[in-house]
């Protein structure tokens, strides 16, 4: 009778255990894979970036998941949509870090002026396998569009026009264009905000209306033009306040000669006498800026300069004296590379130079030296 009522209950464990599912595998739910990007495309094959979105997500039982990721990737095709049985794959890892999470790679040995389709993956202990959105590329030696970022206005208290400006069109088809933007990424991509311009992309002048701004807060912009040849960037990145004077010459590299003028309204070299800002480095004389025509300058040391605002610059104390730039002296150097200088034109425009590079001294007798590399950024007049 014991034995009966024994073996009764290992039965009716068994069966409620059964019942309860408490050790059966993990669930084959779905991962999220999303999000893949085509960065770089040539002749033989691109550089492309996903994302993993959610590793484990849960079912209507909240005790069950789906379980770890096995293997994650990218799975690429000729035919649109492709899947692992259907495509070729490049498994990327088996690891779990917090999603989410990127990973980026090159697919090579492609066939050059072919279409092709690409997407992420991720299978997990569950066995199921997710698909992300499908981007499209094809191959071919291209040559990109030039970009840039033009002058930025404010328009009302939370809003900004950006004009971007396609410098050259190239070879690559652009299928959409415009500007992208962060407050906290001074190199913004189209993962962060972004606005597109609309109409057919074509070399010339457009402008881009970013709205939903904070007053007072730092942003950081540059144009973007999605191709077949990847995404593309505009190589300077303009930072611009709500709250601040427009932008009338945006973040601008370039170098300053030796025994030259410039006009730092924007940004050039000038031959006419009396529209000059400063000279820098003079025949026989010592190196360094020498201000002109009423313009002022204020030393303001190795500070950030895109996060330097407006009001920095107009609350420095600007003067009309020479600042050194000497290349003997390390102690008076007052021009070292990553040093910021704030100035105001003799137009009455205040803007910031970084300097980049301050070179190398000129040789008596010699054409070379004596040169020095800076970025500006100048500001509309209130």
């Amino acid at each position: 009778m014991q034995k009966l009522t024994h073996l009764r209950f290992i039965t009716g464990l068994a069966l409620l255990l059964q019942a309860c599912n408490i050790f059966a595998p993990v669930d084959p739910l779905t991962p999220a894979a999303s999000e893949v990007s085509v960065e770089q495309v040539w002749t033989s094959g691109a550089t492309v970036r996903g994302k993993i979105d959610q590793i484990a997500p849960k079912n209507d039982r909240q005790e069950k998941k789906s379980g770890k990721i096995l293997e994650y990737g990218f799975v690429w095709a000729t035919q649109n949509q492709p899947t692992l049985e259907a495509g070729m794959v490049i498994k990327v890892g088996e690891d779990n870090p917090p999603a989410p999470f990127e990973f980026v790679r090159d697919i090579s040995r492609l066939t050059v002026l072919t279409t092709y389709y690409v997407r992420t993956y991720a299978r997990n202990e569950g066995g199921g396998v997710g698909y992300g959105p499908v981007a499209t590329f094809k191959t071919d030696d291209y040559v990109f569009a030039e970009l840039s970022v033009g002058k930025i206005t404010t328009t009302s208290k939370a809003s900004a026009d950006i004009v971007v400006n396609i410098l050259s069109l190239g070879n690559a088809e652009i299928s959409s264009f415009g500007v992208c933007y962060s407050s906290v990424n001074n190199e913004p991509t189209t993962k962060d905000s972004r606005v597109a311009v609309s109409g057919k992309a074509a070399k010339g002048s457009f402008t881009a209306n970013v709205g939903g701004l904070s007053p007072g807060t730092t942003y950081f912009a540059r144009a973007f033009a999605v191709t077949l040849g990847g995404i593309i960037y505009s190589d300077a990145t303009t930072a611009f306040t709500l709250g601040e004077p427009s932008v009338f010459t945006p973040k601008k590299s370039f170098i300053m000669y030796y025994s030259n003028p410039y006009d730092l309204d924007l940004g050039e070299l000038v031959s006419q006498t009396g529209s000059e800002d400063c000279n820098w480095y003079p025949y026989n004389d010592k190196p360094g800026i020498y201000p002109k025509n009423g313009a002022k300058f204020a030393v303001l040391g190795k500070v950030n300069f895109d996060q330097l605002k407006y009001t920095d610059i107009a609350r420095s104390n600007l003067s009309a004296n020479f600042i050194n730039g000497s290349y003997t002296d390390a102690k008076a150097n007052q021009l070292e590379n990553g040093t910021v200088i704030a100035f105001v034109t003799n137009q009455g425009r205040y803007g910031k130079m970084l300097i980049d590079a301050h070179g190398e001294d000129r040789t008596p007798g010699t054409a070379g030296g004596g040169d020095m590399e800076v970025t500006i950024q100048t500001y509309d007049k209130q």
